[in-house]
């Protein structure tokens, strides 16, 4: 698949490693390199104009996060997205999640409440015109919200890596037609905000529980229609 709207020659000027991980990381987040398919270190370098030394860097690196697979003899390919890997996913999420909103939910001010609704409002706005991936966006924000306020940089960079396998699994699925995938967690998260404004520190983690069950058992069921769905598709070509 051409990647020309996705990778772009790096600036020399800035570390080629870390140029050449993010943007091999974005192509495979945004699913310009999607589930399954084989990364070539020859035809990155060719990309994005620099030589297979960062690729392979980089390609070292995604493997250790999660994001390619390396099989024997076969190299690198963007790994594939299971039901098991957003069960996993979300039940860490869970554990992490709801124990930061039982840490901050009493410590946040007024004005820092404000900014939350402030995302809320704006993660709504990018969902009504049409613009998932800024939503996704805003989501995060709201999300690490938490995890800024606890000041614990180790769950903050645990939550960083598992946010962008969530924003992979989300595009993924969206692309396939799902346009009202997301409508389904958007008054979650003014519930966790009421629950912050009342002081309800039981009540909201308890929202935020519910609130990140429901969507993995929602993703869940909508990968397996997305997959299903390409199963039949494959089985159909491969007959004619």
């Amino acid at each position: 698949m051409p990647l020309d709207s996705a990778m772009n020659p790096v600036k020399k000027s800035q570390s080629l490693d870390e140029q050449a991980y993010q943007l091999i990381k974005q192509a495979i987040i945004q699913c310009a390199l999607p589930p399954g398919e084989s990364v070539a270190e020859l035809r990155l370098a060719s990309e994005m104009g620099i030589s297979k030394t960062p690729i392979r860097k980089a390609m070292a690196r995604l493997h250790q996060e999660g994001f390619l697979d390396n099989v024997p003899y076969r190299g690198y390919s963007v790994a594939e997205i299971s039901v098991q890997d957003v069960a996993e996913v979300y039940q860490l999420r869970q554990i992490l999640e709801c124990y930061l909103v039982t840490e901050t939910a009493l410590h946040f001010s007024l004005a820092e409440l404000d900014e939350i609704e402030q995302l809320i409002d704006k993660s709504d706005a990018a969902l009504a015109s049409g613009a998932p991936a800024d939503y996704v966006e805003f989501n995060r924000e709201f999300h690490r919200t938490f995890a800024r306020k606890s000041g614990s940089q180790r769950i903050a960079d645990i939550l960083r890596n598992l946010e962008e396998h969530v924003r992979r699994i989300i595009l993924y699925v969206v692309q396939s037609g799902d346009d009202d995938l997301l409508d389904n967690q958007r008054d979650d998260h003014r519930q966790i905000l009421m629950a912050l404004r009342e002081g309800d520190v039981a009540q909201a983690t308890s929202m935020m529980r519910i609130h990140l069950s429901s969507f993995a058992t929602t993703l869940v069921s909508r990968l397996q229609t997305r997959q299903s769905l390409a199963g039949t598709d494959q089985a159909t070509t491969a007959a004619e």
